[in-house]
């Protein structure tokens, strides 16, 4: 019975299918939660590769219930380690035995990760820098850039979701995605839990993944557009859901933010400025509304437990 299962998860994904399952498929069992696609990413999945499991969804469910299903799938088959691999991303060769092969010798890491590489494996994806940067692991750049002795993993805080390896211990242990978040800000919340509960998240140098984060854009939003509020959303639950913070801590940054909005709220009715005072009403109603929830979350989520998958017993 094979350990090593992979889990993707697809939406009109035809442009990357191949390259992304043909990375893993020799090395894994592949799981595949298809979010609904209009294309023919299933259809080409079912005619190509009949060893892929396959579950076509009648809705979309998002990425972390979509990889949900799939994580609970492998973990009911035996699986030990599970990579997350998004459908725009592929594995450079070997990658995943190697981080499995760590991870077997390093419990610890519930978490690990290739280095990040765009499209073409020649340059670092846009946004990598960070996770390894100065604040986060002083090592990684110092070691690369002045030629010192490679470590064999870089802890860090923070990986995003394009490519994890998990560890069946450490998943029994955190649970699956948070169901508060449904696309956007569920790996910040995840690596907050696993961090949490004394497993560590790495970076093994010497081998890659490459994704493919070309077109997209990062800008600041326009106030008060769909956007603009779709952010503020996913990126005040990641504060408030952070179960490294106490509740009581927790219930002082969101009665913070009520009295800051309030504030601006107040400000643009002395100033008869009507398009600022319902923008502001609309983002304190939505605050407000997430509040318990996100509070809830972390209760729930500091206790272990295979949070959010569904298991045989």
């Amino acid at each position: 019975m094979n350990s090593i299962y992979t889990v993707i998860v697809t939406y009109n994904s035809m442009q990357w299918i191949d390259d992304c399952i043909n990375s893993v498929i020799n090395e894994s069992t592949v799981i595949i939660i298809d979010n609904n696609s209009s294309d023919a990413t299933v259809q080409h999945i079912k005619s190509h590769y009949p060893d892929v499991i396959l579950l076509p969804q009648q809705e979309n469910l998002g990425f972390g219930a979509g990889n949900n299903l799939g994580i609970s799938l492998a973990l009911n088959k035996g699986a030990e380690h599970i990579l997350l691999l998004n459908q725009d991303a592929k594995m450079g060769v070997s990658a995943l035995a190697k981080s499995v092969t760590f991870q077997k010798k390093n419990k610890t890491f519930g978490m690990v990760s290739p280095i990040h590489c765009d499209w073409t494996g020649l340059y670092l994806e846009k946004g990598f820098d960070r996770y390894v940067s100065y604040e986060n692991n002083p090592d990684f750049y110092a070691d690369h850039v002045l030629s010192h002795h490679i470590k064999e993993v870089y802890p860090v805080k923070f990986i995003a979701a394009a490519c994890w390896v998990l560890s069946r211990k450490m998943l029994l242990e955190v649970g699956g995605f948070d169901p508060l978040f449904f696309h956007i800000g569920e790996d910040s919340n995840y690596c907050q839990r696993v961090l949490f509960h004394k497993f560590k998240i790495g970076v093994l140098p010497g081998i890659t993944v490459c994704h493919d984060t070309r077109g997209r854009t990062y800008r600041n939003h326009e106030l008060f557009t769909d956007k603009y509020y779709k952010y503020q959303d996913y990126h005040s639950k990641i504060k408030l859901a952070n179960v490294n913070l106490p509740n009581s801590e927790l219930m002082v940054k969101g009665s913070y933010k009520v009295n800051q909005l309030r504030k601006q709220i107040l400000l643009a009715l002395i100033t008869l400025n009507l398009t600022t005072f319902k923008g502001y009403f609309r983002e304190l109603k939505q605050y407000k509304s997430i509040i318990k929830a996100s509070i809830d979350s972390a209760t729930l989520n500091r206790k272990r437990d295979s949070h959010y998958l569904k298991l045989d017993n």
